[in-house]
């Protein structure tokens, strides 16, 4: 059985667990709003879809900005941004900062680029999300805090 949230909670840094709540909000409103472009014709479902997955992918590698451990002394997973988090901030940043003439670009005529782009925001941020997470299950795994289950074999 998977720890519970209040259980994880317990064993993660204040500010970590904020950020993680930032992203995952911002996350599911942006989420509904691509929900209602796709309900009201500003987006389509492939072209969401298409947003959503290239976003889930750079969250995903994007949630390796910050390096997170185990903390002793405090007995919490803490986080900091280490050599290859600036390296990935960096190349985020310039994606960011491409990003809409890009999906202006190539999403011109199929949708509107803004309705695009929630959709990779939603996708990424959330996806950021799980990454944190599994990294702050693996450490708290490796800590023995919680350690992994046997599987069984049906």
């Amino acid at each position: 059985m998977p720890p519970e949230t209040r259980d994880l909670a317990e064993h993660v840094h204040p500010s970590l667990r904020r950020r993680i709540r930032i992203f995952l909000i911002i996350g599911g409103v942006m989420l509904l709003l691509v929900l209602w472009d796709i309900a009201t014709g500003a987006l389509t479902i492939p072209i969401a879809l298409i947003g959503i997955v290239i976003g889930a992918i750079i969250g995903f590698f994007s949630s390796r900005i910050f390096h997170l451990s185990w903390d002793k002394d405090g007995e919490k997973v803490v986080g900091r941004i280490d050599t290859i988090g600036w390296i990935v901030l960096a190349l985020y940043i310039v994606f960011e900062i491409i990003r809409s003439t890009l999906f202006a670009t190539i999403f011109a005529s199929a949708s509107s680029p803004t309705a695009v782009t929630f959709a990779f925001i939603a996708a990424a941020l959330i996806a950021r999300v799980f990454g944190l997470r599994g990294r702050i299950l693996k450490i708290l795994e490796e800590e023995q805090i919680f350690p992994r289950l046997p599987r069984k074999n049906p």
